[in-house]
């Protein structure tokens, strides 16, 4: 009991935590009654779901998914418990709306390791729900596999049950373009960057900048905006001045709305503009001045690895395309991640699980997740061009779609 030498505040805390859930009326799935360790009963994945609150734009019809993934999976026969003497056994998911709000994942990941006594944790998503919650993984000895927390820093506070699936990791997201840059002809000289201010968004600046360089590109510019600039006149005056062969947008897609229309507007030329998150949210509101651009993609169905049939029939039953729900691979990988860690184990059991997970290499669409010591992950995304209003995966040439349009003819 040295772990809990204040046990009676610990109670008294956790007590008014379940009396305030009670309260408050959360969306739930069917509640688990896991018996960790049984052969007959579902295995249960307890997760919470931004389906209200901020984040509700980024999720839609994410418990839809959840629940035909584990239908999905138990039409194949469950998840292989050699414990169980090869046996299969049903996945079952409990789900709550964390309300995109840190304290409401805190209270209802509590509840699910307290009360509805789950197997494994999988989500949530985003850094400001991933910094908080771990704690409690780590407190109950419960394994977490986490989505879209794609902040480094999160992870490497000593946490023995943490892993997480971000796609795509900073020191990988353009990998693939930066390839292509060796290849295409004529060969670019020139780059510059313009950066939304955001730490994610700065770390892809700083990382690829260093690239850029050390790969022979010159950098003529870098240069910052924040989230409600709607006026880039005067960036987009330096830019024309600078005369990169590449303009390089590192944003996430809303803020960027009204560069790429001020970019167009004011004519600017280059061999290519890429966008780090080229996305159908983005598409839906500029329309063609997306056209011939570039940009990142976590994975795109026509990329045929391992579970992408899996993948497709779920994000096909549930009406998800990638383009427009970019972050749903990262969701569903952390799902197939924790299955994969349980059948390495053989068991429902908890440290053979986590044993299985450290520094451990799993099965994705997209390519092998590899986690590092502190369980990041090694994840990577595909160069997506818009070519005549369609997304095409353009590199690497063993998966694409299309060859590059280069340079793009819709800048010169």
């Amino acid at each position: 009991m040295k772990r809990f030498k204040h046990m009676p505040q610990f109670l008294t805390w956790l007590t008014g935590i379940t009396a305030a859930i009670a309260t408050v009326g959360f969306a739930v799935s069917t509640p688990a009654n896991a018996k960790i360790g049984s052969c007959t009963e579902p295995i249960v994945f307890g997760t919470t779901i931004s389906e209200s609150g901020p984040f509700s734009t980024l999720t839609s019809n994410w418990r839809k998914m959840t629940e035909i993934f584990a239908e999905e999976i138990n039409k194949e026969g469950g998840i292989k418990l050699a414990s169980c003497g090869g046996k299969s056994v049903p996945l079952k998911f409990a789900i709550y709306d964390d309300q995109s709000v840190p304290a409401t994942a805190v209270q209802l990941y509590e509840r699910m390791a307290s009360v509805d006594q789950v197997d494994f944790f999988v989500g949530p998503d985003w850094s400001s729900l991933g910094g908080p919650v771990p704690p409690i993984a780590e407190r109950h000895g419960i394994p977490i596999v986490m989505g879209n927390v794609a902040t480094p820093s999160l992870y490497q506070r000593g946490y023995k049950w943490v892993w997480g699936t971000p796609a795509p990791a900073v020191p990988r997201w353009s990998e693939r373009y930066f390839d292509m840059l060796t290849h295409v002809q004529p060969k670019p000289q020139t780059i510059f960057f313009l950066t939304h201010d955001n730490p994610v968004m700065k770390a892809i600046t700083a990382f690829w900048s260093r690239k850029a360089a050390a790969q022979g590109l010159k950098v003529v510019g870098e240069e910052t905006f924040s989230a409600d600039l709607k006026d880039f006149t005067a960036l987009i005056a330096k830019v024309r001045g600078a005369k990169p062969d590449i303009v390089y947008l590192s944003s996430f897609d809303n803020p960027s709305v009204p560069l790429v229309q001020q970019l167009r507007q004011l004519k600017v030329h280059a061999m290519d503009v890429h966008h780090t998150m080229l996305t159908g949210a983005l598409a839906k509101q500029v329309g063609n001045d997306l056209e011939g651009m570039t940009g990142e993609l976590t994975w795109f169905p026509s990329v045929k690895g391992p579970y992408a049939d899996l993948f497709d029939r779920v994000m096909q039953r549930t009406g998800i395309t990638m383009f427009d729900s970019i972050w749903t691979l990262a969701r569903l990988d952390s799902y197939i991640v924790m299955i994969q860690a349980i059948e390495k184990a053989g068991s429902v059991d908890r440290e053979k699980v986590q044993k299985a997970l450290y520094k451990g290499t799993f099965k994705s669409p997209a390519g092998d997740i590899v986690f590092d010591e502190h369980g990041f992950p090694d994840t990577g995304a595909f160069t997506i061009q818009m070519q005549n209003g369609k997304v095409q995966v353009i590199w690497p040439p063993d998966v694409a779609t299309a060859k590059p349009m280069w340079p793009s003819p819709t800048w010169q």
